[in-house]
């Protein structure tokens, strides 16, 4: 069963969810001209964030958007705050699957590591070897199509 929680800064507008979900919640808001506004609370659309897919919710609190990522939203709530020197984490299910099992926080370093190993670097796609299965660096061409002339009067 999905469970939500309050997300860290926006207690009494937005719940996240331990599937990567969020919601706002039924409250009362101040209208144009002073007057009280019901709002009905909604599930959210999320969007991508980044090149690399990463999901974004977009927070109004007192009439300021804050662009926000989800798997951070997650973890904060059902984990706890970040350690110093940490970042978020996906595993095995991409960055788009924002569920707690998929999350965990680490260092700089695990995370480039994951990363590779997952099959991406930076949003690039990872070249790996034949042989051994592991990375290999290397920087296509924008255009990789190459051609050829015919050799028309060449004698082989």
């Amino acid at each position: 069963m999905e469970r939500w929680k309050w997300v860290i800064g926006f207690e009494g507008y937005y719940q996240v969810s331990d599937l990567g979900r969020v919601r706002s919640v039924n409250r009362v808001v101040r209208g144009g001209r002073g007057k009280p506004v019901k709002r009905v609370g909604k599930v959210r659309k999320l969007s991508p964030s980044s090149r690399r897919g990463h999901l974004a919710a977009h927070l109004y609190k007192e009439g300021v958007l804050t662009p926000i990522g989800v798997h951070r939203l997650v973890l904060a709530a059902f984990v706890g705050p970040c350690p110093d020197g940490c970042e978020t984490l996906h595993s095995a299910n991409g960055v788009t699957d924002n569920s707690v099992a998929n999350l965990s926080y680490g260092t700089r370093s695990q995370n480039r590591l994951d990363c590779r190993r997952g099959g991406t670097d930076n949003g690039r796609k990872v070249v790996r070897s034949e042989v051994s299965n592991l990375p290999v660096s290397i920087k296509l061409p924008k255009n990789p199509i190459v051609t050829l002339r015919p050799l028309v009067g060449h004698a082989g």
